[in-house]
């Protein structure tokens, strides 16, 4: 049946033609019966005679019929006559927002006030179980009275299946297979839709998934040809969004293939946007166009109380932050309660109550925010917090032992991660709170919080000591342990040395620094030295070289602006009144907070604070747990029944004894009587770092008794230790081969850890040293190989050297690998991949070496210990069980405990001055 003006489908008379396209095509028409102008979509002759499409698109077409919303174009009804299928639908005046988008941008206050009504009417359609899949500017019209109405809902459902057939007949007939009504109701006779418009399509992408959408606003997983849920209506609103906020095209090509291809992999221009976007949409945008589906906003209700809440004026180029302690924006009370109903369970409906009745606030407002299943906070630092006291940074692994850094809005729901921010560790904001700075890959790198890729600025090391943004656009850090402080222009640059350690008599590292507000000067830590006077928190005014004790304690400091430094300990937060320029308060520090994580072997506690009177810190206690054996399979025997606080345990070569870390101290447990023997003592400063010579009859360590870490030996059976290697630089011993040869690592004050031999007769030679981090050294057990970890590739990897042709190297892990370890034939060894033990075949054919497939042997959660030396395990010396320390649920961080309105609490425990 063909249409044209005079003619009837069923009730209504038709009046023009609007467009035609691949999905049908449209009509004007006037409903003789009700007196009422109505679009009809009449269906493709292909579609309307296959008697299973139309049954089909018919229940289809009764459900969208459901939705009775005032921003969807409703339908009306279907009318089927003489082979003619038709839809009728409500009639749309106005443009749609392909058209308004032609003249350049939309205000901003006018594209959010557009976005939530989109955000309405997908709202509805989810809530009815209907995924609308086409959503972009040509299915959304705006009415001249500012009222939005989204058009086509679910029909790229209603019409999948037969399009196959329809759109090889299109292409026979030179037309764009499956392009929009609205693309071509607009184009002049003639005119071919571009690629990068991206009609609405349908191809078989393989046998198991179809694409269906429109290329340059489909979802990652439409694009791939994958079944869709809700998820894929939230990145298509995400990239409309973007369109009206910026006007331009999120994502272009010249063919369909080419845009797909951008839809995939093409990084988000976040400097597109208009510098007036506020912040918050920005996140929400960060959260919509997600590519892994897991990690984007789970429901647009969501996005529809952001939109719904006032502008306020902070950006994503914010040059401020808000005042400490300003109350924030008052909520939409409806978005508010809802989340109050779901965050209530959580423990955080506080929150939610203190946004809506800031003068009605308690004193203190505690609730924790738990990592999802699967992720452990790590990245050897805890959060950290912006200036505003909204917004927390911070580090987390998942099974696979890969760590990222993530950002989680205080009122949200959700946590997202930073983008190429694999191997983060120790994050900090800037003052303004619109980016955070961290270090990742042997970098230090900066990210916008809006989006975006990081931008690295300056050298780091596999193992840094701490950041600080200055309100002068300057950041100070620590790069490595010898260091010292630096400064480098936040847009990258030169650094400039701000400290150097004066080693044995003033301490030989400096770290962890933080500015102080108002530009005052900087407070850090000074560690070890013979001084007296030199150990603990210094302080460094501006435009000064000279730095001054506050303190002795050397662990991780951090200014509070209700006038207190907050001291970092084992296990726990003391406090003492602060003012700079002052001098120190001579009363002991008092406890503040009890139970908090921390890294040993940097004498950092995991938590943070803001000038808002927000704390954040995560709870915990790093090294409980208890040893035990696993074997290949994965079974577990152990060693212990209640568990206890030692690190990096290490299997004597013989597998009869125990060497570990307790405090700072040494000592040996015996396994079959289970009795301990100490071997240092505290008058003898800090020791770590161990290392069994091959015949078990002593130990090696590292030691800062004497002001800088030096190697020292010592008895098994106990006595005096000696000093067996003094160079400048940090040393650590990491394995012994058979004639005595001691592995080494050297921190010098640059960037990278380097492995040396020292030679029994105290003869020093370099093995590998290069600008990457070399850690978990350890000899084969005929010592002509040496095994070892670093992250020169940019992830830490596992890699074989021999010791006699140091060029022959090869890479054992491929997906990420640490802590290496040998079995007893020196053909087999093993590591950890996150949670998973692996083992590899190592062998030497023809004078080269090869490496095997890795094989997976078991998973188990294993504590790493205080350091990175050991990899938190031992072999047996028959290879078939492995010793292990399990970690204790304490010793796991899977939660950041926040306190809001927290400084009035600390102020009643220790006044300020």
């Amino acid at each position: 049946m063909t249409l044209s003006p005079g003619s009837r489908l069923g009730p209504y008379e038709i009046s023009a033609a609007i467009g035609a396209g691949g999905m049908g095509e449209v009509f004007r028409a006037r409903d003789t019966k009700l007196g009422r102008d109505v679009a009809i979509k009449i269906l493709p002759a292909a579609l309307a005679q296959d008697a299973e499409r139309v049954g089909r698109f018919r229940r289809e077409a009764q459900i969208l019929a459901t939705l009775n919303h005032p921003n969807i174009a409703a339908i009306y009804g279907l009318e089927e006559a003489n082979g003619t299928v038709g839809l009728v639908m409500e009639l749309v005046a106005g443009d749609d927002l392909s058209q308004r988008l032609r003249t350049g941008p939309i205000p901003i206050d006018e594209a959010i006030a557009i976005a939530k009504q989109i955000a309405e009417a997908l709202e509805e359609a989810h809530e009815k179980g209907i995924v609308h899949r086409d959503l972009k500017p040509a299915n959304v019209k705006v009415t001249p009275e500012g009222k939005v109405k989204v058009l086509d809902f679910g029909l790229a459902k209603a019409l999948d299946g037969g399009l196959r057939r329809f759109d090889q007949a299109q292409r026979g007939q030179g037309q764009p297979p499956g392009a929009s009504d609205a693309e071509l109701a607009r184009a002049e006779p003639g005119r071919s839709v571009e690629a990068s418009d991206s009609p609405t399509m349908s191809r078989h992408a393989t046998e198991a998934g179809m694409i269906m959408g429109t290329a340059a606003y489909m979802s990652p997983e439409q694009a791939r040809g994958k079944a869709v849920d809700k998820r894929a209506d939230i990145w298509s609103f995400g990239v409309v969004l973007f369109e009206v906020l910026s006007g331009t095209r999120l994502f272009k090509g010249k063919t369909v293939s080419d845009t797909l291809a951008a839809v995939l992999k093409e990084e988000v221009p976040w400097t597109s946007l208009p510098p007036q976007t506020p912040l918050k949409v920005t996140q929400l945008l960060r959260r919509c166009l997600a590519r892994d589906s897991r990690q984007r906003l789970r429901d647009i209700g969501e996005a529809r109380m952001v939109l719904s809440e006032p502008l306020d004026s902070s950006t994503a180029s914010a040059s401020g932050p808000a005042a400490p302690g300003a109350a924030p924006a008052r909520r939409s009370i409806h978005g508010a309660a809802l989340a109050l109903a779901v965050l209530a369970s959580a423990g955080a409906g506080a929150w939610v109550w203190a946004r809506l009745h800031p003068t009605s606030m308690p004193a203190a407002t505690r609730f924790t925010i738990p990592m999802p299943a699967g992720q452990i906070l790590a990245g050897n630092s805890g959060p950290a917090i912006t200036r505003d006291g909204r917004t927390i940074a911070y580090v987390a692994r998942d099974a696979s032992g890969v760590a990222r850094l993530y950002l989680r809005p205080l009122d949200r729901f959700e946590s997202t991660p930073v983008p190429e921010s694999e191997g983060a560790q120790q994050p900090f904001f800037s003052p303004s709170g619109d980016r955070v700075g961290f270090f990742a890959r042997g970098k230090l790198m900066t990210a916008a919080v809006a989006g975006g890729a990081p931008t690295a600025i300056a050298d780091g090391s596999y193992l840094t000591f701490g950041g600080t943004w200055g309100e002068d656009d300057t950041i100070v850090y620590v790069p490595t342990l010898m260091a010292g402080l630096l400064r480098i222009p936040a847009s990258g640059g030169k650094p400039e040395r701000l400290t150097q350690p004066d080693g044995a008599s003033k301490g030989y590292g400096h770290a962890f620094p933080q500015y102080l507000p108002g530009g005052r000067g900087i407070v850090f830590t000074v560690w070890g030295g013979v001084d007296s006077e030199a150990p603990g928190t210094a302080f460094l005014p501006s435009n000064s070289s000279t730095w001054s004790k506050v303190t002795g304690s050397r662990w991780r400091v951090a200014y509070a602006a209700s006038g207190h430094l907050l001291l970092g300990g084992p296990r726990n937060i003391t406090a003492i009144p602060f003012e700079p320029g002052k001098p120190s308060s001579k009363a002991p520090p008092t406890l503040v907070v009890e139970d908090v994580f921390g890294s040993l072997n940097q004498v950092n506690s995991w938590f943070a604070t803001s000038p808002a009177g927000t704390l954040v810190y995560v709870p915990g206690d790093a090294i409980l747990g208890q040893l035990a054996w696993v074997d290949r399979g994965g079974n577990i025997t152990k060693i212990e029944n209640e568990p206890g606080r030692l690190a990096d345990p290490l299997l004597s070569p013989d597998g009869t004894k125990v060497l570990f870390v307790q405090d700072t101290t040494l000592w040996i447990m015996e396994l079959r009587r289970g009795t301990r023997t100490r071997l240092t003592f505290d008058r003898d400063g800090e020791n770590r770092f161990t290392a069994w010579s091959r015949d078990g009859a002593a130990v090696y360590f590292a030691s800062n008794r004497s002001g800088e870490w030096k190697i020292y030996s010592v008895p098994a059976a106990g006595g005096s230790a000696t000093l067996l290697l003094n160079r400048p630089g940090v040393q650590f011993p990491m394995s012994s081969a058979p004639d005595g040869t001691l592995l080494f690592a050297e921190r010098p004050a640059g960037n990278s850890t380097d492995l040396y031999l020292l030679s029994p007769k105290g003869e020093v030679t370099p093995f590998v040293v290069s600008p990457f981090s070399k850690v978990a050294g350890q000899f084969s057990p005929d010592g002509q190989l040496l095994a070892y970890g670093s992250d020169e590739t940019g992830r830490d990897e596992v890699y074989v050297r021999s010791v006699v042709h140091p060029d022959d190297v090869v890479t054992v892990s491929t997906n990420g690998g640490r802590g290496p370890k040998w079995g007893p034939d020196g053909k087999e060894l093993f590591y950890r991949r996150g949670d998973a033990f692996l083992a590899a075949t190592i062998t030497t054919a023809n004078g080269k070496l090869s490496v095997g497939d890795s094989t997976k042997l078991f998973e188990v959660q294993a504590a790493s210990g205080t350091s990175s030396q050991q990899g938190g395990y031992s072999v047996s010396p028959d290879g078939r069980r492995f010793l292990v320390q399990l970690p204790d649920p304490r010793a796991i961080p899977t939660q950041i405990n926040v306190v809001l309105n927290w400084f009035e609490e600390l102020k009643a425990k220790v006044p300020p001055r």
